[in-house]
């Protein structure tokens, strides 16, 4: 997305859901410069994740696989099962992978 103009009706909502503060406020601050996208709410685990998205109804969820409470697979599943708007998801996945040297 770029910084250009954009209408209200053009807008993409975002929720940001993850249980590392940095990444959180790191994400959010990035989509901040972006005018037609809004970070509508931001969760910091897998519960506050569904109740955010079920009272904002966000396009797009930002999601943690990895958090307290409920984990994003959880969240996921939930998710999927609704009848009502569901978002759309792109999974956040950090950590290290082994490698053999």
């Amino acid at each position: 997305m770029n910084s250009g103009s954009a209408s209200p009706t053009n807008v993409i909502s975002v929720l940001i859901a993850d249980d590392h503060p940095v990444v959180r406020e790191g994400l959010a601050a990035t989509f901040k410069t972006q005018k037609d996208i809004k970070v509508v709410a931001e969760a910091t685990n897998g519960e506050e994740a569904l109740e955010l998205s079920n009272q904002h109804s966000p396009d797009v969820l930002l999601l943690d696989l990895r958090m307290p409470k409920k984990d994003g697979l959880q969240v996921i599943t939930e998710l999927a099962a609704r009848r009502l708007s569901k978002p759309r998801i792109i999974v956040i996945r950090r950590g290290f992978t082994k490698t053999k040297y």
